[in-house]
């Protein structure tokens, strides 16, 4: 009896196990893999989860507006102070994200992605978030890629989309590689200094007309979380495609608008007069000073504000003749406070300091200003005049 239940255990042991059936969260999860791999999308896993990367490539002869990527690549080659980064172009990353919100903790990234400069093309990636609970997977995936010395380009990335990232990748940092010490040049400042008194909105796609792109079926950013929920909930990727597309040309544009604003720098016959005159103030605050001024002198006409910047950086400079005739073309109060004191302290005449003082007074008087401001300025004056009189008696 024994030899008999011993050969039955044998037996059953020896057959082969079914396996169990596919439950349907997998069944789903297979059909909605297959249904990306069939748009041309790779399906990338990390542990128990996945995500959904997108590649496009596009020639140098491409372009997105006006020029072509090879245009682009050429003329940033050149030297572009104040938007030179410190690798080469290829190490340059053109970086944006779209979220479930705009703030708070609980605001998921479900896609970001980046166009950067590789092999002779230019390379658009996408990371797609199928479901908001895979984030380990697609930090993994995205920091890996993406390597430890990289520069983003991004608009409104300093203020938005990297705090973001370094919020969503606390939750998942014991898993995935640590965030890289990026530098960051953010577009959105580079284009209020740029083109400040131009545009009464800096949004994106506004400043898609200084490229000469304009989208078409344009899906709005704003409707992209209601697209990625309706997609977590039935699982098709064609719900994503408005958004994909969006992300896309939001890349795309970052390459051409970088391309820009460093030609308008680099070219400056290019320039309209308040762009140069934007450039070399902003030039000027930065203490690149020669730049500032070869920026000032090919301005065809400048601001009362631009006047009295120029006639500053020529102080600074020690230029005092020049200084001398940029705050009194500008006719502003702060230009004839600056005359006054040209004329006390280098120029040495008291009475034509005074005359400058009373004429800042005049000016002032017509100006509105903050009242505490004001009476500040007007006590200065009081008390340069005061002295300057006492001077002149002398």
């Amino acid at each position: 009896m024994k030899n008999k239940l011993r050969r039955m255990l044998k037996t059953t042991e020896s057959e082969p196990k079914e396996k169990p059936s596919p439950t349907k969260q997998e069944q789903q999860a297979t059909a909605e893999q297959a249904a990306w791999l069939e748009k041309g999308a790779d399906i990338l896993t990390f542990e128990e989860e996945w995500i959904v990367r997108i590649d496009h490539r596009y020639p140098l002869t491409a372009q997105h507006g006006h020029r072509s990527f090879e245009e682009v690549f050429e003329s940033l080659q050149l030297p572009h102070p104040p938007l030179a980064l410190d690798v080469p172009l290829e190490q340059v990353i053109f970086f944006d994200t779209e979220t479930t919100g705009l703030k708070g903790t609980g605001t998921t990234i479900f896609l970001l992605g980046f166009a950067r400069f590789e092999k002779g093309d230019l390379l658009m990636r996408q990371y797609f978030l199928p479901h908001p609970h895979y984030e380990a997977a697609l930090y993994h995936h995205f920091l890996h890629d993406i390597g430890e010395d990289v520069r983003f380009v991004t608009y409104n990335g300093k203020s938005f989309d990297w705090p973001q990232i370094k919020t969503r990748h606390v939750f998942v940092r014991e898993r995935v590689p640590r965030l890289p010490k990026v530098g960051h040049l953010d577009l959105l400042h580079v284009c209020r200094r740029m083109f400040k008194g131009l545009y009464d909105s800096y949004r994106l796609t506004r400043m898609e007309e200084r490229i000469g792109f304009e989208r078409t079926d344009d899906l709005p950013g704003f409707l992209a979380p209601m697209h990625y929920f309706q997609y977590v909930e039935h699982q098709n990727p064609a719900i994503m495609d408005g958004v994909l597309e969006h992300h896309l040309h939001d890349c795309l544009t970052l390459v051409s608008l970088y391309d820009e604003c460093n030609r308008l720098v680099t070219h400056r016959q290019d320039a309209s007069s308040q762009i140069r005159e934007n450039i070399a103030v902003w030039l000027a605050d930065l203490g690149i000073h020669e730049q500032s001024v070869k920026h000032f002198g090919q301005a065809e006409e400048l601001t009362a504000q631009g006047w009295l910047r120029q006639g500053f950086l020529y102080k600074k400079l020690r230029q005092y003749e020049e200084a001398v005739d940029c705050f009194q073309k500008s006719e502003t109060y702060e230009g004839y406070i600056e005359l006054a004191k040209w004329a006390e302290h280098i120029a040495k005449r008291s009475d034509v300091a005074y005359d400058y003082t009373e004429q800042a007074r005049k000016m002032l008087e017509q100006h509105q200003l903050l009242s505490s401001r004001r009476e500040r300025l007007i006590t200065e004056l009081n008390h340069r005049s005061l002295r300057l009189q006492r001077k002149c008696q002398q």
